[in-house]
């Protein structure tokens, strides 16, 4: 009998009423479109949970036909007040990605001030205007600016190009120093809200990632401080992997066979070295597609996202 080997790995980020919520400009999925999500996948897909994928991997076990794996990236609350209760009234299993410095320091990651930051604005072009302003107190020039909107302000699947210029420049153009800068202005600007008090709000901590493997789930690396790993030396890149399997280790998760989440779904030759050499059994990207374990790298499995299914 033929094998079959063929996945479908759905990737979820915010899962919560977004509606009323004090965010409702965020990029997310309502909770009320996740249950109806799960009652589509359940319907379609046979679920299954990570022991399955790393079987089928590692031992080439055969899956079941329409399998299909729910994986939730960036360690949000919501993925324990929302996400780990519905998946348990069905008997459900997910991966949990949180990343490393989020969860352990209460450190709000530039991806998600990002986020909330153009979740809080009316006018993309007066961010884009402040953004500007304080790239040339820093130091960028006029032509440099011009050329950056030209080279990274491209549409994208979900984005317009303003806004994937604001979020390229902030997430990897600028220097780490003068960005860093230029997201906590923008922060106190638009959002409002000192930045410890909204990271205790927004990401779980350690026990309640705890709480997650006691409850039938499991967990991955998302590394810590969520960085393009293509963009950073070998040396920076193994740091950031290796606190984040420190943290597995201290949640009680596995650090043997363990599962990577690469950031973006940014990676390089050697991050797929790096985490080999870890100890890894299997990668997950944000490449669109389907999985096939047979013909893929089991390093560089594709995604599919909550808006390629009925909500």
């Amino acid at each position: 009998m033929k094998k079959n080997q063929i996945l479908t790995i759905v990737m979820y980020h915010y899962v919560r009423p977004i509606k009323n919520s004090d965010y409702p400009g965020i990029k997310g999925l309502e909770l009320k479109g996740f249950k109806s999500q799960l009652d589509y996948l359940q319907e379609n897909y046979s679920i299954i949970n990570s022991e399955e994928v790393i079987e089928a991997v590692l031992k080439k076990k055969s899956l079941p036909k329409n399998a299909c794996w729910l994986t939730f990236d960036d360690g949000f609350k919501d993925h324990i007040k929302y996400v780990m209760p519905e998946l348990l009234s069905r008997k459900l299993s997910g991966t949990f990605f949180p990343p490393e410095a989020a969860i352990r320091k209460s450190k709000i990651l530039n991806v998600h001030s990002i986020q909330h930051i153009l979740s809080c604005v009316s006018d993309i072009d007066e961010v884009i205007q402040d953004l500007n302003i304080l790239c040339r107190q820093n130091g960028i020039t006029d032509k440099q600016i011009k050329s950056y909107y030209k080279n990274v302000g491209k549409a994208s699947r979900y984005d317009n190009e303003k806004i994937i210029y604001i979020k390229r420049m902030l997430q990897r153009v600028l220097p780490e120093k003068i960005r860093n800068f230029i997201v906590i202005e923008l922060f106190k600007k638009y959002v409002k809200i000192s930045q410890k008090e909204f990271s205790e709000k927004l990401y779980m901590n350690t026990n309640e990632v705890s709480k997650l493997l006691k409850n039938g789930m499991s967990i991955g690396s998302h590394g810590s401080m969520h960085y393009w790993l293509d963009e950073i030396s070998f040396r920076k890149q193994k740091e950031d992997i290796t606190k984040s399997l420190e943290f597995l280790e201290e949640v009680g998760a596995p650090t043997s066979n363990w599962i990577m989440c690469y950031p973006y779904g940014a990676y390089n030759d050697n991050t797929l070295s790096l985490i080999k050499k870890l100890g890894a059994s299997l990668g997950v990207t944000t490449e669109v597609g389907e999985a096939n374990l047979l013909a893929n790298n089991p390093f560089t499995l594709p995604r599919l996202d909550t808006n390629d299914f009925p909500q």
